[in-house]
């Protein structure tokens, strides 16, 4: 948190080097957000420049971010959703497209999910995931991999706190009802993997 802000004000100052540090930070974790918001992915890497080529723009004009990984997070998706592309959240499987954006993450084997067992229960969950609605989705997203609070999650969406824990209560109540097996760690262990 305190390197994001770090390399926010310095770029804010001119910094290029902090600009591309900036960049490399949260690109990865953008590109996976945007295209569970999108499935038009060229769409999702031009949003993504666009969005950093407006900072570096306007780095004089921003004044006080207190939290970099929000702004971009929120600025991000108000662009996708301002595209109107999709109108559907996207718990994508798509590993030939992850390895050509970030190889090393897939050379990561796990015993746990390599286990039948355990992928079975991966795969069913994903299969849940995809029949809760949109708005579910997006927060059980934004809530368990990109670990936002519910009040970041809610001023993300422009919804109260209240709606957040509703819509993430009523996901997990259909998840249990769905999957016997169901716990929250599971989401953790789905979203790390990149299942």
């Amino acid at each position: 948190m305190l390197e994001e802000q770090e390399y926010w004000n310095e770029m804010c100052q001119g910094n290029s080097s902090a600009f591309e540090k900036l960049y490399s930070y949260f690109a990865q974790d953008l590109f996976r957000y945007g295209y569970r918001i999108s499935s038009n992915h060229e769409l999702v890497q031009d949003t993504i420049q666009d969005l950093f080529l407006h900072l570096w723009n306007k780095r004089t004009d921003l004044g006080t971010v207190h939290s970099p990984r929000f702004y971009l997070y929120r600025s991000l998706r108000n662009k996708l959703v301002r595209s109107f592309e999709s109108d559907r959240f996207v718990f994508s499987t798509d590993g030939d497209l992850s390895e050509q954006l970030f190889p090393a993450e897939k050379d990561i084997e796990s015993s746990w999910i390599s286990d039948e067992h355990n992928h079975i229960q991966l795969t069913l969950l994903h299969e849940a995931l995809l029949k809760l609605p949109v708005r579910q989705q997006e927060v059980i997203q934004l809530r368990y991999y990109h670990d936002f609070s519910t009040e970041e999650i809610g001023r993300m969406m422009n919804i109260n706190q209240q709606s957040v824990r509703n819509l993430q209560n009523r996901a997990m109540q259909q998840l249990r009802s769905e999957l016997p097996f169901f716990t929250a760690s599971l989401l953790s262990i789905f979203f790390s993997y990149g299942f």
